[in-house]
């Protein structure tokens, strides 16, 4: 059995384990539900149907009474999710859609502690995929996002039947009387990729009937390389996050990389951070090179925060970090830096007002704009930089300055992250 191959040959037990099965009633879902549930005696694993209806037709509910039929007759656990009506967007729907049905999948995962979860994508989706993701981006890391195995969080993602065809899933349920509900709209050519399906992918599989095994040799290239790519790239220093809203990283870090291998390598650093594909003009981020560093921001940072006044030993917010000064060393939290102040003085936190001058030991003083471009702080982050204040006088400037000011009763203050 084919299917049962797939999970042999790549070594994925079965035993004991728990499969969650994306199933929309479709002909393919169907197909897949049944293949597993003749392997299920065999390997004595745990099937939960997992079905979101959209609300996008009003015989969605036909697909519901199909897969509560069938896995009421095989003693198959199902899940039933319906996607809010007043959640659909007016542009957009199909990617929200998807947004939500692999957001309900992986609830549904957690719920039922789950091994694995698959879905029914085959040889057709594929071509399709590759041909989708060729006319909107060109971007090879987007023409492969269909794997065999992937993972999803923390869940390994399977797709089984993705080298199988669609015509030898629909000869499988009709050989199997597998009950299924035609989606209507797939008829339709109003999206890019049901008029992939009908007009296109028929004309190449007339040029070439095993194009689709070449679209699998290429998903399988694209997905060596990418590989290959990732493994130099992790093999470099890695961007240190930097005030809470942006990355830092020396510039010599990526000395031996070309200026293409460098977008790439932070093409790939905002997907791994951000789970975002952006192009070569890294699309709504911003690389900025300063005085040795490269620094990673997206294009729309946080609102700056006000002035306001904190307590000791007492947690604050700043730029989206949760933090706290306190005055003894901490067992939990990231220690950010510490700082001398008198012992007993009224704190607060905020902005360098601009122009702002630093007191120096010698009694002179420093315009805040020279301690930053000393430190290498570009103008767009420097006001997300922590300033604090020991009655009103600067005593601490994130990444730029230290109290020099001596006084009888000073104490030293840790800055800890929380979150």
């Amino acid at each position: 059995m084919q299917l049962e191959n797939f999970f042999n040959q790549r070594k994925i037990s079965l035993s004991a384990k728990t499969l969650v099965v994306a199933t929309s009633g479709g002909p393919d879902s169907m197909a897949l539900l049944d293949m597993l549930y003749k392997l299920r005696g065999k390997y004595n694993f745990r099937l939960v149907v997992a079905h979101l209806d959209h609300q996008l037709r009003p015989d969605a509910h036909r697909e519901i009474e199909v897969i509560n039929q069938y896995c009421q007759n095989k003693e198959i656990a199902v899940v039933n999710e319906y996607w809010p009506v007043e959640m659909h967007p007016e542009k957009g729907i199909e990617a929200a859609a998807r947004a939500y049905r692999y957001s309900f999948l992986l609830q549904t995962a957690r719920a039922r502690h789950a091994d694995y979860l698959l879905t029914a994508h085959h040889l057709d989706d594929l071509i399709e995929n590759i041909l989708l993701k060729f006319i909107r981006s060109g971007n090879p890391s987007e023409m492969n996002n269909l794997q065999a195995i992937s993972h999803f969080q923390e869940f390994l993602l399977l797709r089984p039947l993705l080298s199988m065809e669609k015509v030898n899933l629909l000869a499988y349920d009709k050989a199997n009387h597998i009950p299924f509900v035609i989606d209507q709209t797939n008829g339709q050519d109003d999206v890019l990729r049901n008029r992939l399906r009908h007009n296109v992918v028929p004309l190449l599989k007339k040029e070439n009937p095993l194009i689709g095994r070449n679209a699998l040799r290429f998903s399988n290239q694209i997905n060596l390389l990418l590989s290959l790519v990732a493994h130099r790239f992790d093999q470099l220093a890695q961007p240190e996050p930097f005030v809470g809203v942006s990355y830092r990283l020396p510039i010599s870090t990526l000395s031996t990389l070309s200026r293409a291998e460098q977008i790439s390598y932070w093409q790939y650093f905002i997907w791994r951070t951000w789970h975002r594909r952006v192009n070569e003009n890294l699309s709504s981020f911003k690389l900025i090179s300063y005085q040795g560093y490269f620094y990673l921001c997206k294009n729309k940072l946080p609102v700056l925060e006000k002035s306001k006044s904190i307590k000791i030993d007492y947690e604050f917010s700043f730029n989206q970090r949760r933090l706290i000064i306190s005055r003894s060393k901490q067992e939990h939290g990231i220690l950010i830096d510490c700082f001398k102040a008198p012992a007993k003085a009224k704190f607060s936190i905020g902005l360098l007002a601009q122009g702002e001058k630093l007191p120096l030991k010698n009694g002179h003083h420093v315009l805040s704009k020279k301690k930053f471009a000393e430190n290498s702080i570009p103008n767009l982050l420097r006001p997300y930089c922590l300033s604090v204040y020991a009655n009103g006088v600067t005593v601490y400037v994130e990444h730029t300055y230290h109290n020099q000011l001596v006084s009888e009763n000073e104490q030293k203050y840790y800055i800890y992250a929380t979150n």
